[in-house]
């Protein structure tokens, strides 16, 4: 009997646990290929933690070859995919030479980027909370901000120096600002010249509460615990531009503030635009069982794909939602393989 070869788009929640379904399983009918621009796993939901100083970032870093033993991993970045035979090329080494993989099923795990909506100003100066990279150059800001800050010379930026902004009131933005106020407060008495006064840290919203996913009365308590530490947030509220110096916001206010931390909002990849396949908001349009409609052999799941509830809506493109999905895709593929019930998600 033939293998089947199964490419999986992505090394995200998504798509390692899909990958780690089938390396449970180890169907020896089924070869399995993750392909991934980094050749680790990065906990993502941790990274305010990261940019704390809370954990060292070896303690959210997983090497992808440790975790897998049996499914095959290609680090390398995708760069076309043809539906109608089946192939994908992919690029990688110092000379970004290309291979071309064939597939019997592909899914499509390939995540989101930042999206910058156009603000000007936004995507030159903004920080993001996307990678470990980000993580650690916003670590890096803060300390580099209290150490000018405490010297006189500075006395005239202090203001922007020390005045903290981020956009987005989901659990990025909300994790991102607990961290970095307690951050800064824990480092203050280490600064001589520095008052608790001087520091401001403010969460622009463009919704009534923080937190909508857990909806308005946690919401809303979690608003009022910010607050008492200290967080000043700016609700019904959005960026409007960010020059070196200031943040404007779209009710007027203009805040000094040398720092932008962006969680405002996500795209899905642009390397879907390529594929001539039914989308909703630009993400791929699956059923429950996470297989696009009239397109056999063709999987999304995460934040790239519209996986639907059973409620009339959608499932959020969350990571716990991802990692519970690709344990029920790989149940499906190999269903499809060997004859068998798909499951649909949530099982």
């Amino acid at each position: 009997m033939k293998e089947t070869r199964v490419l999986i788009l992505g090394g995200g929640f998504g798509g390692l646990y899909t990958a780690l379904e089938f390396e449970r399983r180890r169907d020896p009918d089924i070869e399995v290929t993750l392909i991934s621009q980094e050749n680790f796993f990065l906990f993502t939901p941790m990274l305010h933690e990261v940019a704390a100083s809370d954990l060292d970032l070896t303690h959210i870093v997983n090497p992808i070859r440790k975790m897998l033993r049996h499914v095959r991993f290609f680090e390398g970045d995708v760069l076309s995919i043809n539906l109608a035979e089946r192939r994908v090329v992919v690029s990688h080494g110092f000379d970004q030479h290309s291979h071309s993989l064939e597939y019997d099923h592909i899914i499509f795990a390939l995540g989101a980027i930042t999206n910058f909506y156009n603000i000007p100003g936004l995507p030159e100066r903004a920080l993001r909370m996307k990678s470990l990279g980000d993580a650690i150059e916003l670590r890096n800001r803060l300390i580099e901000h209290l150490e000018e800050a405490d010297t006189e010379c500075a006395a005239k930026d202090r203001a922007p120096l020390l005045s903290f902004v981020v956009a987005g009131g989901g659990f990025a933005g909300v994790e991102t600002i607990g961290s970095i106020n307690d951050f800064l407060k824990d480092a203050l008495p280490y600064y001589p010249a520095l008052k608790p006064e001087m520091l401001r840290v403010v969460l622009v919203h463009p919704g009534d509460f923080i937190l909508p996913e857990l909806g308005e009365e946690l919401g809303r308590y979690a608003g009022r615990k910010l607050a008492e530490r200290g967080v000043e947030i700016r609700p019904n509220t959005k960026v409007k531009a960010v020059t070196p110096r200031e943040v404007e916001l779209t009710d007027g206010t203009q805040i000094k503030s040398f720092t932008l931390v962006w969680t405002a909002g996500t795209s899905p990849h642009p390397l879907l635009n390529q594929l001539d396949l039914p989308k909703d908001r630009n993400r791929l349009k699956v059923n429950a069982a996470m297989e696009v409609e009239g397109c056999p052999g063709v999987w999304a799941l995460g934040d790239c794909a519209m996986i639907p509830d059973g409620k009339g809506g959608y499932q959020p493109p969350t990571a716990q939602h991802a990692s519970r999905e690709g344990k029920v895709l790989a149940h499906n593929i190999v269903a499809s393989v060997r004859g068998g019930g798909f499951n649909t998600f949530p099982v």
